[in-house]
């Protein structure tokens, strides 16, 4: 049995492990690699993206590294992600919630904003299995009108 100093040590070391891989995923995300960034996911991943995002194609969750790799490059073909701002991050376990704000150019209007996203993920042998992004409605509308 191991002692709780052991215990704590490894939960420290797990926490870290997992909040250097969702800051990398959110870099890779910014620089256009989503294959990088889908390397933190696990092949059975589900993608939740709520809030209105008007060119998005999907209501429901998207199952599967696959389709979640199609579903990130039409949002990367609608906006250009120019970087993030933490504001928060909460690790309990293998669960992270986060608060950001994510400077984005549509590409058809060519608006450029900020919008705040609630990120909420879960890991599983230190791989992303769920990934639900809650974005700010009012401000992805404003980018997408003409």
């Amino acid at each position: 049995m191991q002692s709780d100093e052991t215990l704590r040590k490894l939960s420290a070391l797990d926490r870290e492990l997992i909040e250097r891989r969702v800051r990398a995923m959110l870099e890779m995300r910014a620089a256009g690699n989503l294959r990088g960034m889908l390397d933190y996911a696990a092949e059975d991943i589900v993608y939740n993206l709520k809030g209105s995002w008007a060119s998005f194609p999907y209501a429901s969750p998207v199952c599967g590294k696959k389709m979640v790799a199609q579903a990130l490059a039409i949002i990367a073909m609608q906006f250009e992600n120019m970087g993030s701002v933490i504001h928060e991050l909460v690790i309990d376990g293998n669960r992270i919630a986060l608060r950001r704000s994510v400077k984005l150019r549509h590409r058809g209007t060519g608006k450029v904003g900020n919008v705040d996203i609630a990120d909420f993920l879960r890991f599983r042998d230190g791989l992303v299995v769920e990934f639900t992004e809650v974005a700010d409605s009012m401000a992805l509308t404003q980018l997408e009108e003409s």
